[in-house]
């Protein structure tokens, strides 16, 4: 499954399963909505009975032996394959299937399994397979489900031992009317009526202090219209009742989550009053935020990781860091710096703003203390820390991590954020995390940048030596002096405009160079006769493409630059040297040296002659054009003369 759906499967599947409010709807909304987002067939949810026993909590589909697996006996091994965090995807009938055969999958029409399980803490709570009725190879890779199943078990875990806290709490208030929870009843205006002990423990109020006064004084703002609304509407329904959160502030100055219960009883007249009772469920809340929170890094790390692999430079990997620590943490002011070898720090990467020009001095600001110390600083308040160099007046709280390749620093990640203490330890751990996967990954791409230059360098020393080789050639054969690095030039632009691929135009460039490399074996007396040469000094004269063949090829870099030393002199009828090859059987780049090499030939001067005029160069080639040359070459040819003009006289 792609890295993009996986991530959507489970920020959805999170946000669905924190949305539930019992244990019921955990298990068969939870597994309903889970089956729905990968279209199963069949879903099953079991849940720990024994220490050996998993029975059958829900199901999404029906299937007549469905019965069959209402108990499942968890054997050691099964147990052992389900470690947390791991999941299974794989064909049905598995390969591997050792239990009885009537438990089989096969047998409820399954052709595919996706098995993980649910987790609280170390301890397997359950188990969720989602059968389908064809293969499904494409979730081979959905290792979100891990994440997915420690968090499904957790809250399931949580909302069993508050359901069982709830039925105590039942039972208590049964006992006694004094307790912790608040008991409250307002008067059609909104004011307090009666207000039980609990207030001062609740709220920091005495209950007469809250007598006669209006129920949402203690209300944070924020949460004042919904319960507002909630009340009117809640008022307008007599018997109704309505549940809902809401935050108070308590006369020590803190922040109390409630969880709020109203009857509406204004028509009894032994009440009339709207009765509400209310809980605190501070430390659930923080449990849930912190599950969200953990929920947010761990989908922060799995993408960091997913992303980072797919970078191919430095500046892939910041600003791809940079942009997932924004988007999944929400921290405006985000920066990858690079430390310089004067300890000066540079942005590589930056997010709420444009990256300045000049680098940060060495040991200024937080960054430079990081980078001084090689430990990360984290700061609740920046206004407070005099090493703090502003850039944003809005920044409250920071915290800077040194990013290291193989030990070694390499740079900083620095996050900014207006809050005060917005960081805390879980969040310096996932950042220290994610520093240290985008410093893998430097390495990695730091790698490939030193194998590129080196192939470079490589590429360039030889090709240097191949341009050494064609003037050595050309001054040797006095006639043709200047004449390889020429046709050389002219080769490439005419092979480019035929539509040769880059890579393909390199052994091109390097067997132009080297095109007449077999002269080396022509006696002198033959390659500097100045008048004709006899038959048999023709026939000597026509091993050179054979002897540039027998130089070249046990070269392995030079193999594939063969064509154009050993097929130039091949002509399109079948009339040339040293095969007779005619035709398409030429390989196209001795076809389009070919041409190139007669037109410099022809337009220098020699011994012999003086060099041919454009006009009488360009008559040969057409006259040659289907005989000794291929035709479509010869067009090509033609038309990047007249694009260059006069420039094609001084090429390259």
């Amino acid at each position: 499954m792609p890295a993009p759906l996986a991530h959507d499967l489970l920020r959805d599947t999170t946000r669905f399963l924190l949305r539930q409010d019992s244990v019921e709807a955990l298990c068969q909304a939870g597994l309903a909505f889970l089956a729905g987002q990968l279209d199963a067939t069949l879903a099953l949810l079991h849940l720990r009975e024994s220490d050996v026993t998993y029975r059958l909590r829900s199901h999404v589909g029906e299937h007549p032996l469905l019965a069959v697996h209402e108990l499942q006996v968890m054997e050691a091994s099964w147990e052992a394959q389900l470690q947390a965090g791991a999941w299974i995807s794989t064909p049905v009938p598995a390969p591997s299937w050792t239990g009885p055969a009537e438990r089989n999958y096969a047998r409820l029409g399954a052709r595919h399994l996706v098995n993980f399980g649910l987790y609280s803490g170390p301890r397997l709570i359950g188990t969720v397979n989602l059968l389908f009725d064809c293969e499904r190879p494409e979730l081979s890779d959905l290792d979100v489900l891990g994440t997915v199943g420690a968090l499904w078990g957790t809250l399931i875990s949580r909302m069993q031992a508050q359901q069982e806290v709830a039925a105590r709490e039942a039972m208590l208030r049964v006992v006694t009317e004094q307790g912790s929870h608040l008991l409250s009843v307002i008067d059609d205006q909104g004011v307090i009526t009666y207000q039980s002990s609990a207030s001062d423990e609740l709220l920091g109020y005495p209950a007469e202090f809250m007598l006669g006064r209006p129920y949402d004084g203690a209300i944070h703002r924020a949460d004042r219209p919904a319960v507002s609304e909630a009340l009117a509407q809640l008022r307008r329904e007599p018997g109704g009742s309505v549940t809902l959160p809401l935050r108070v502030r308590h006369a020590q100055g803190r922040l109390v989550w409630l969880e709020v219960n109203a009857r509406n009883l204004l028509h009894e007249p032994a009440v009339r009053g709207i009765v509400i009772h209310l809980r605190d469920v501070t430390d659930a809340h923080a449990t849930q935020r912190h599950l969200e929170r953990r929920v947010q890094d761990l989908t922060l790390m799995h993408d960091t990781g997913r992303q980072l692999q797919l970078s191919r430079s430095v500046v892939d990997v910041a600003s791809g860091l940079v942009q997932l620590i924004q988007e999944r943490l929400g921290h405006p002011y985000v920066q990858v710096g690079r430390v310089l070898p004067d300890g000066s720090v540079q942005a590589v990467a930056r997010a709420g703003g444009a990256a300045p020009s000049s680098a940060l001095p060495p040991g200024r600001g937080l960054i430079g203390a990081c980078v001084s110390s090689g430990v990360t600083l984290c700061v609740p308040d920046v206004r407070l820390d005099p090493r703090y160099v502003a850039r944003h007046p809005e920044v409250r709280s920071e915290v800077t991590l040194p990013i290291r390749i193989n030990g070694a620093l390499w740079g900083v990640l620095n996050v900014e954020s207006p809050q005060v203490a917005a960081f805390d330890a879980s969040d310096v751990r996932a950042l220290e995390t994610v520093v240290s996967q985008a410093g893998a990954a430097l390495g990695n791409v730091t790698l490939l940048d030193d194998l590129r230059r080196s192939r470079d360098e490589l590429r360039a020393a030889y090709n240097e030596t191949l341009e050494g080789w064609a003037r050595a050639l050309d001054l040797r054969d006095r006639e043709t002096e200047g004449h390889s690095q020429r046709v050389t030039g002219l080769t490439v632009a005419l092979a480019r405009r035929l539509g040769m691929a880059e890579e393909e135009l390199v052994h091109l460039y390097r067997g132009a160079l080297l095109h007449d490399i077999g002269k080396v074996g022509i006696p002198d007396a033959i390659l500097h006769k100045p008048g004709p040469l006899t038959e048999e000094e023709w026939q000597v004269m026509r091993l050179h493409p054979r002897m540039a063949y027998d130089v070249l090829r046990p070269i392995a870099f030079l193999r594939p630059a063969l064509d154009v030393p050993y097929a130039h002199h091949e002509h399109w009828d079948g009339g040339g040297y040293p095969r007779g090859l005619s035709g398409e059987q030429i390989p196209l780049a001795a076809r389009i040296f070919s041409v190139v090499d007669v037109w410099d030939a022809l337009r220098s001067d020699r011994p012999y002659r003086a060099a041919w005029t454009e006009g009488q160069a360009r008559e040969h080639l057409l006259a040659q054009s289907g005989r000794q040359f291929d035709p479509q070459v010869v067009r090509a040819f033609l038309g990047l003369l007249d694009e260059l003009g006069d420039a094609a006289q001084e090429w390259p």
